[in-house]
């Protein structure tokens, strides 16, 4: 297969500088630099041109990919419990929501079906971006290339194994980001552990703007000390001169040791060259990163536990310089929030999956604004909440629920945002009250209005979801996140993926462009 490795060197000061051996990685305290623990070193990528030529042997049908809690999956059942124990068939959460003075974004040209199932895998973990000519779309476990005009084409679908060209576990937890400035597309996805000692991350990085032609692949053990560790929900961003990586560590023995981070710059990736970056551990969980869209010294990390009145920012600088790369934690208090309870459906006893309050997606960062959201509890129904963070001071220039009806449960979001400060987001909505079935829906603001409206339903799935349960809490699983990105032609545009039902038992996605 591929030679690329991972070679693991600890911390020593000749190569980073001396000042930084004073400082420990888990009891530095607020304003003070984080010290990585190991350095990564990977071999140059191999090209590949992705084939529809095979497919990966296929796991037993079907699937369910485990959600890891962060928390401990006791505590997470149990916080579920209590948010699910909260809800009253005859309350109603406060609605309308807050008038948009100047509307928000409605459907545009393209309002089509994206993959479905066909791997035997669930949750779908939606996730796509749009470029300069394509949409790509990623799911559990395919890769799939649209055209841009309308009528919309499929110019490729091939497995992700197909595409990374490794066939030996599973791929999952795919994610896809186009660089408007480069004009690259970034490809990740994870495999299940080959061994008590391997597990791979997978990045592919387009040649050009063309997601059709070759790819630099990047094969990178990530089980970086060899000690059985899982490498979860990682999660990809872009700032000005480097590429962004976090995700959650489980240790084999069980609880939770904290998320990665690194970057690499894009100088090497774009390249396909080999290189040697720091490893930042022990973070706060579920660390998203942002897509930069400025020139900005500093980048911006953003993590929310599952209940609290703070979400932990940590200020990244010199991401693309090894050597001086420096990770600062800090605070921002927000309304205080907790887990969210499961979306009911019609016809059903069944529950659909909300996760917990983690970000789902990457954030977007332009000059001081720090865009994110998060599915919290809100009297007793599942609703996403917005952030506007001003980075330089952490404080909430805007912040709100929105949801489909003051009887609607809401979850799974993502939002982003253009260098105007106008937002584009996406959710899920069901309506067990009204046999309102799962619908893709979106919404969003400009940027002087305070609030996010209850939007317009992209899509809304004609049946109920049973086929796709996850004994271990009781489920039926849904997202893990779903994606929005702005059309770098039209920063007016964006062009949104999220789930849908097919059947009871095999799910959908949903492809809308959207716009003001």
């Amino acid at each position: 297969m591929y030679s690329n490795s991972k070679i693991k060197s600890y911390w020593f000061a000749a190569m980073f500088g001396c000042g930084l051996m004073l400082l420990t990685l888990r009891t530095a305290s607020a304003q003070q630099p984080l010290r990585p623990e190991l350095i990564l070193e990977v071999e140059a990528a191999q090209e590949v041109n992705a084939q529809p030529n095979f497919v990966m042997a296929q796991p037993p049908a079907p699937i369910a990919i485990p959600f890891r809690s962060t928390t401990g999956e006791n505590a997470y059942a149990a916080a579920k419990q209590r948010a699910n124990g909260a809800f009253a068939p005859g309350v109603t959460k406060p609605f309308p929501l807050a008038p948009s003075a100047l509307g928000p974004p409605v459907i545009k040209t393209n309002n089509f079906n994206g993959h479905s199932e066909t791997d035997g895998l669930f949750p779908p973990d939606t996730h796509g971006a749009i470029g300069v000519d394509h949409f790509v779309e990623v799911t559990n476990s395919h890769f799939d290339i649209f055209s841009k005009a309308s009528p919309h084409a499929l110019l490729k679908s091939v497995t992700l194994a197909t595409f990374f060209n490794y066939t030996v576990e599973t791929l999952f937890d795919p994610r896809v980001v186009f660089d408007q400035t480069w004009q690259r597309w970034i490809v990740t996805a994870d495999a299940f552990p080959e061994s008590t000692t391997v597990q791979r991350l997978f990045i592919g990085i387009s040649k050009t703007s063309d997601p059709t032609g070759p790819f630099f692949i990047y094969n990178i053990d990530v089980d970086f000390f060899d000690n059985n560790d899982f490498y979860d929900f990682p999660q990809l961003g872009i700032d000005q001169d480097a590429v962004l990586f976090t995700a959650n560590i489980f240790p084999a023995a069980g609880g939770f040791s904290g998320a990665d981070f690194f970057s690499i710059a894009k100088a090497r990736l774009y390249n396909g060259l080999n290189f040697s970056v720091p490893i930042f551990t022990g973070l706060a969980a579920t660390l998203a990163p942002p897509i930069v869209l400025d020139q900005n010294a500093s980048t911006f990390l953003i993590a929310a536990p599952p209940s609290g009145t703070t979400l932990t920012k940590f200020t990244a600088t010199n991401t693309s310089h090894p050597s001086s790369t420096r990770l600062v934690p800090s605070t921002v208090t927000v309304p205080s929030y907790g887990v969210p309870p499961d979306a009911h459906q019609s016809g059903t006893a069944q529950v659909l999956d909300t996760s917990d309050s983690r970000f789902v997606n990457a954030s977007t960062q332009n000059g001081t604004d720090l865009w994110q959201t998060h599915t919290i509890n809100f009297f007793g129904f599942p609703s996403p909440f917005f952030y506007r963070i001003n980075t330089s001071n952490n404080t909430l220039k805007q912040s709100g629920f929105y949801h489909a009806s003051g009887t609607s449960d809401d979850f799974n979001a993502s939002i982003t945002a253009n260098t105007a400060g106008n937002c584009f987001v996406t959710w899920t909505s069901t309506d067990a009250r009204v046999g309102v079935n799962a619908q893709v829906r979106l919404s969003g603001k400009l940027s002087a209005d305070a609030q996010i409206t209850s939007g317009t339903a992209g899509f809304t799935s004609t049946r109920f979801l049973t086929g796709n349960f996850d004994p271990g809490f009781g489920i039926q699983r849904w997202g893990d996140y779903s994606a929005v990105t702005l059309d770098p032609s039209n920063e007016a545009t964006a062009w949104l993926v999220n789930e849908k039902i097919n059947s009871s038992s095999i799910w959908g996605s949903r492809i809308i462009t959207i716009g003001f």
